[in-house]
C-alpha cells in the first residue's frame, strides 16, 4: 500500500494527490477535483460513496508537493469534520496524523485527555510522536517522576528561556513537576488543568512562580510550531 500511495503522489506531479485508505489495508486513489489542484484537494461525492462501498474508510490521503510535512489549517479543519486519520505525502514519505480532539476546549479526564495528552497530540501534529503512558491520578504522590523520566528519554533537553513549542513543567502542590504546558509565545502557554477546559493562559504569576523547568526537543524547528498554530486558529474560544 505504501508503494501505491507514493507512486500515485509522484504521478500527480505538482498537483496534490488524494485518496482513501480502506480497512487499514487498501488504498483507493481518487481524482483531485479542486479548481486549484496545486494548492488544495477535493474528493468528489461519487468517490466518497465508492470508497464507503468497499469497506470502512480509515484514513484520508493527500500530498503536499514542495510543501511542509504538516497539516495545514484547512487540512485540520476538515480532518475534524471527518474524525478519522489523515495521511500526508511529502518529500516521498508518508506522515500519519491520527484524529485528535481540538487542542483548545477539551474536557479534562485524567489519563485520557489531560496535560500529557495535550502535549502528545500537539507534538504529533508537529511531526514528533511521543509515547503514551498508563498513569494513575496522583502518581506524583507515589514516588513517581513521570515527566522527568519521559522527556530526556524522548529527545528533550533542558533549556533556559522558553521559545515557542517548548514544554514548561510546573509543580502543582507537589515537590516534583506534575503539570506540563506548551509555550506558545508572547508570554502565553497552552495547557490543560484538572476540572477545566484546555486553554491558553498568560504565563506569569502562579504559573511562572511554580515553574520547575523548560524543555526543548532536539529536532524542533520553527516550522513545527505552525501545525499547533493551525489547530488553535480553527478552535479558538
Amino acid at each position: 500500500m505504501k508503494t501505491q500511495i507514493l507512486n500515485h503522489a509522484n504521478s500527480c506531479g505538482e498537483d496534490e494527490c488524494c485518496g482513501f485508505v480502506i480497512d487499514d489495508k487498501i488504498y483507493l486513489p481518487c481524482n483531485n477535483t479542486s479548481p486549484t489542484p496545486t494548492e488544495t484537494f477535493e474528493i468528489s461525492p461519487d468517490d466518497w460513496i465508492k470508497a464507503e462501498r468497499k469497506g470502512k474508510i480509515t484514513a484520508v490521503v493527500h500530498s503536499h508537493p514542495d510543501g511542509f510535512p504538516i497539516l495545514s489549517e484547512a487540512d485540520q479543519f476538515y480532518q475534524q469534520q471527518t474524525e478519522i486519520d489523515w495521511w500526508l505525502v511529502c518529500n516521498n514519505e508518508i506522515y500519519k496524523f491520527r484524529y485528535i480532539k481540538p487542542l483548545i476546549g477539551r474536557e479534562f479526564d485524567h489519563g485520557q485527555t489531560d496535560c500529557l495528552t495535550l502535549v502528545r497530540d500537539a507534538y504529533m501534529l508537529a511531526g514528533i510522536n511521543l509515547p503514551d503512558y498508563e498513569r494513575q491520578d496522583n502518581w506524583w504522590r507515589n514516588g513517581l517522576n513521570m515527566y522527568l523520566d519521559l522527556l530526556p528519554q524522548n529527545g528533550f533537553e533542558r533549556a533556559d528561556e522558553p521559545q515557542a513549542g517548548d514544554i514548561i513543567l510546573v509543580c502543582l502542590g507537589s515537590s516534583v513537576p506534575n503539570h506540563a504546558a506548551i509555550y506558545i509565545g508572547n508570554q502565553f502557554i497552552l495547557h490543560h488543568c484538572p476540572n477545566r477546559l484546555s486553554k491558553r493562559d498568560l504565563y506569569d504569576g502562579f504559573w511562572l512562580k511554580y515553574t520547575h523547568s523548560v524543555w526543548r526537543h532536539k529536532q524542533w524547528q520553527s516550522s513545527n510550531f505552525t501545525a499547533i498554530l493551525n489547530n488553535m486558529a480553527i478552535n479558538s474560544i
